[in-house]
């Protein structure tokens, strides 16, 4: 019995320092992949370690994050600017006198979505044109607006409505 246990103590030795060897060998596989990792070499691998790569792309990231930035800021910029700018049109065309033929005069609303901007009216005559202009604020004006330039302000405003 006590031969037994020997060889059976001896068998798992030999068997215990084969799995030594084998996992030493793939340790040093292991090693030796990882150091090429750092280093940068090593099949297909760029001359950048990994440690190098990895600070590359932290710094991609940080460009474009302050790239994005910019973008917002002058996106900001842009609705600031095209939210003071003409949007919203309305023109009536009318015949102001009973000599002339065909609608030649106009009242021509030009605002801004909050309904800022003017109203340009003409009035054509036999004798010539007249061109008028008066300031519009939040859709009215504080000088009087004939029934047209009225008219034209709604049409302008009834578009800032559809379209948004």
């Amino acid at each position: 019995m006590g031969e037994l246990i020997g060889w059976v103590a001896l068998g798992v030795g030999v068997l215990l320092g084969i799995l030594l060897v084998v996992q030493t060998v793939r340790l040093g596989r292991m090693e030796k992949q990882l150091n090429a990792l750092m280093k940068g070499a090593g099949p297909g691998a760029s001359s950048m370690s990994l440690g190098e790569l990895v600070a590359s792309q932290g710094a991609g990231i940080e460009r474009a994050r302050d790239e994005v930035a910019t973008l917002r800021h002058s996106l900001h910029s842009l609705d600031r600017s095209v939210a003071r700018s003409v949007q919203c049109v309305g023109l009536v065309r009318f015949n102001p006198f009973q000599d002339t033929g065909g609608d030649q005069s106009f009242a021509l609303a030009l605002l801004d979505p909050g309904g800022d901007g003017v109203v340009v009216s003409s009035l054509h005559s036999r004798t010539g044109t007249r061109f008028y202009a008066k300031p519009v604020k939040g859709g009215t004006s504080h000088l009087s607006l004939s029934d047209e330039e009225v008219t034209a302000v709604k049409e302008a405003l009834a578009r800032r409505e559809r379209e948004t």
